[in-house]
């Protein structure tokens, strides 16, 4: 129950912050056998959550395991369905601990639960599939054959018009699912046919260039243009003000999507309801129905109505970690 509600709290948000995500395919992905769930990684957490609010499946996801250290942040992440992968960087025992993440993904995937790798590793705000990082994809491979659970591969792409611009036109399309049992020779499983076939499957079907978004709403539908303009000067300041924040945080890393589509994702509910409250006490229940449905609507209405930016910077690479940066980040405003 708590999956299925946070998954649709998810797709709810991403209506506003992209409004032009196109989903394409997704009859393709049908998940009738455990499932190890594989798509190109440009945009860090965002990515696993535009996947996991569009598969009709209880999925966990392998995360980086550095940001699973401190005792809250485990507890969270792992309640979140998140499970760490430690680099050998990470933790002098990494290949212990990964031993039990995969052992938990093997609990999960037999109990019919599904498993969602990017085997590029670590994302870098590129729109070019970067090489496999296959570890994970094998341990779980071969363990699956060890205990004879047979599984498929669901392959997804991810594309984006810019990761820095919001609003933000998306596409996330489903390749054919790949059985895993047809590659089984003289009592093996060959895993670098796997791999070789997912990589060959994904470089054919990413599109190593920014997403072109579709028009947004005409400018002559004055009735959205009202409501575009109300909602850009009652609430643009309330964007703006996170918007800043997490730039400034994320400077020259991977995090900036990522972080402000959360942060957004969960405070700007509590402003609208905050918001309904204040109305309510003085105005009675309607009045603050009225907001609670106004805020909302007019705040749809911007984003739709605003053009989506098409990101022109496409072979700057980020960093993947909150401690270095990469260089200036100056012209990363969002379209206004």
């Amino acid at each position: 129950m708590f999956y299925s509600i946070l998954r649709l709290f998810v797709r709810l948000g991403l209506m506003w912050y992209a409004p032009r995500l196109k989903a394409r395919n997704l009859r393709l992905a049908r998940y009738t056998y455990p499932t190890i769930i594989i798509a190109n990684h440009p945009n860090s957490f965002l990515d696993a959550l535009v996947i996991a609010a569009y598969v009709p499946a209880k999925i966990c996801f392998l995360a980086r395991g550095d940001i699973f250290k401190h005792p809250v942040a485990n507890v969270v992440l792992r309640s979140l369905y998140m499970l760490p992968v430690y680099k050998r960087n990470d933790d002098e025992d990494f290949a212990v601990k990964n031993d039990f993440t995969f052992d938990e993904c093997m609990r999960r995937l037999a109990a019919g639960q599904h498993v969602l790798i990017f085997p590029e590793g670590r994302s870098r705000n590129l729109w070019e599939l970067q090489p496999f990082m296959n570890g994970g994809l094998i341990s779980l491979l071969e363990r699956s054959y060890r205990v004879d659970l047979p599984l498929q591969i669901q392959t997804y792409t991810l594309n984006y018009n810019s990761f820095r611009h919001v609003p933000k036109a998306m596409e996330l399309e489903a390749l054919p699912p790949l059985d895993t049992t047809e590659y089984i020779n003289d009592h093996k499983v060959q895993t670098a046919d796997i791999i070789r076939d997912v990589r060959n499957n994904l470089r054919e079907a990413v599109v190593e260039s920014p997403w072109i978004a579709e028009l947004a709403l005409s400018k002559d539908n004055r009735f959205w243009r009202i409501l575009a303009k109300i909602g850009y000067y009652t609430q643009f300041w309330f964007y703006r003000v996170w918007r800043d924040y997490v730039k400034k945080k994320t400077d020259g890393t991977i995090f900036y999507d990522s972080l402000l589509f959360s942060v957004l994702l969960f405070s700007y509910p509590l402003f609208v309801l905050l918001c309904s409250g204040l109305i309510g006490q003085f105005a009675g229940f309607f009045g603050g129905l009225f907001v609670f449905i106004f805020l909302p609507t007019t705040a749809y209405a911007m984003a739709r109505y605003q053009q989506a930016v098409t990101e022109t910077e496409t072979n700057i690479p980020k960093q993947n970690s909150w401690n270095r940066t990469t260089g200036s980040n100056e012209n990363m405003e969002d379209s206004e």
